[in-house]
């Protein structure tokens, strides 16, 4: 093999490796700086993102919580519609990753401030050109620098100026470099050279990214109108505010347009037998709402109409969300009692749910008693084929009660 014979000069691939090693280390110095810029930039908008969200995240969740709801009721108000099944489902899983980001937000112990001070960023620069896992030989030498350089990156953060410096020391001694001859390090120092080109061309990339996104614009202007004393989250927070009080308005405009639809809309003076077997809940109105237990009893609001309890709203609700179709005060055949709610089930008989209303008046005892017992001689069985829920002793309802009596029906009607 040829040798280099004339010892007083350097071999020609030292003088090309010294060279080599002149030019790489120009790159290292500018791959530094791009990666501590990035870096930077990355810890920044990482401490104001925690910041924004500690401040807007229960916010922006409660948002898409209802704007989530009104979806779902749009999708009841049109159950057909594939359009409003998809945007519900998508509102769906925006108000879960709110509400996901904001519970994070809760337990996340990071600072909401990074400010590094000028040493800080050049020991950073220092160990991105000494440590940092693009300069590696070998997947042994990878996997240290990676180790050594993630903790880099926290003690960088988190304003460490000191551990850096140790980090640094600790991968010089840890590292074992080869004694390759010069030819054998030429060469790798050219392809370290091509590698680190590429590695400045993706960093300012992956940071001109950064500096495109909504996130970065507005940390500049919260930060620009910090800088004239004004609290532009502030200003946020009362934006989003309003927003949630004109879709609470708008959720409860559609609840109340599907609460009539689910009730009926019949004319005020229509009686409560119009309603078809098996056809739609018929309630004339609920604009008062009283608990009743028959239509007998069933008061009279000032304009000749009947009225339905809050309860039995729910239940509308609750029998609806089943798939359940029902008839509400339909007249049993004799006419003798008309239940709360008729059901079909899946061999088109009548399942009967009665609602009772909390009350010390023994005619009404009086009246249910008998009730029950001709419902009793016409082969209604309690927890059978008839199922009776009453209200509270303060006139409320327990909606977990109602739910149990509505999923067990939807068993018997094989929805």
């Amino acid at each position: 093999m040829f040798q280099w014979l004339n010892r007083d000069k350097p071999a020609p691939e030292q003088l090309e490796l010294d060279g080599k090693l002149q030019q790489l280390e120009v790159l290292e110095e500018r791959y530094a700086e791009v990666q501590t810029e990035y870096v930077t930039l990355q810890n920044a908008l990482a401490a104001f993102k925690l910041r924004y969200w500690r401040r807007v995240g229960d916010l922006y969740a409660r948002l898409d919580e209802l704007r989530a709801d009104i979806a779902r009721v749009r999708v009841r108000l049109a159950p057909r519609d594939p359009s409003r099944q998809a945007a519900a489902k998508a509102a769906t899983t925006q108000a879960r990753a709110s509400a996901d980001a904001a519970r994070a937000i809760d337990v996340d112990l990071g600072n909401e401030e990074f400010s590094p001070t000028e040493d800080l960023r050049k020991f950073y620069r220092m160990a991105a050109r000494i440590v940092h896992p693009d300069r590696a030989g070998d997947d042994d030498d990878r996997g240290l620098r990676d180790e050594i350089m993630s903790r880099i990156n926290v003690a960088y953060r988190d304003g460490h100026v000191h551990t850096i410096q140790a980090l640094i020391d600790e991968y010089q001694m840890r590292a074992q470099p080869g004694e390759d001859d010069a030819a054998t390090r030429l060469i790798r120092t050219i392809r370290l050279m091509s590698r680190v080109r590429e590695q400045i061309g993706e960093i300012s990339q992956a940071t001109a990214t950064l500096r495109d996104s909504g996130l970065y614009r507005l940390f500049k202007t919260v930060e620009e109108a910090e800088a004239r004393g004004e609290d532009k989250l502030r200003v946020i927070e009362a934006g989003i505010q309003r927003d949630i009080a004109r879709t609470e308005s708008e959720l409860q405009r559609l609840q109340q347009e599907l609460d009539a639809r689910l009730l009926g809309n019949a004319p005020a003076a229509a009686p409560a037998s119009t309603a078809a077997p098996g056809g739609p809940v018929q309630p004339p109105s609920v604009e008062t709402p009283v608990v009743i237990e028959s239509t007998s009893d069933m008061p009279e609001n000032k304009g000749g109409g009947r009225v339905c309890s809050p309860a039995e709203l729910e239940i509308a609700r609750l029998l609806d969300e089943a798939g359940l179709t029902c008839a509400y005060l339909q007249p049993l055949p004799g006419g003798a009692h008309s239940p709360s709610f008729t059901v079909q089930d899946k061999d088109g008989q009548p399942l009967l749910w009665e609602h009772l209303a909390h009350g010390e008046d023994e005619s009404l005892r009086t009246r249910w008693q008998a009730q029950q017992a001709w419902y009793a001689e016409n082969g209604f069985d309690a927890g059978v084929n008839l199922f009776v829920t009453r209200d509270e002793p303060d006139g409320s309802f327990k909606p977990e009660r109602l739910r149990k009596v509505a999923d067990y029906i939807r068993t018997l009607c094989g929805a």
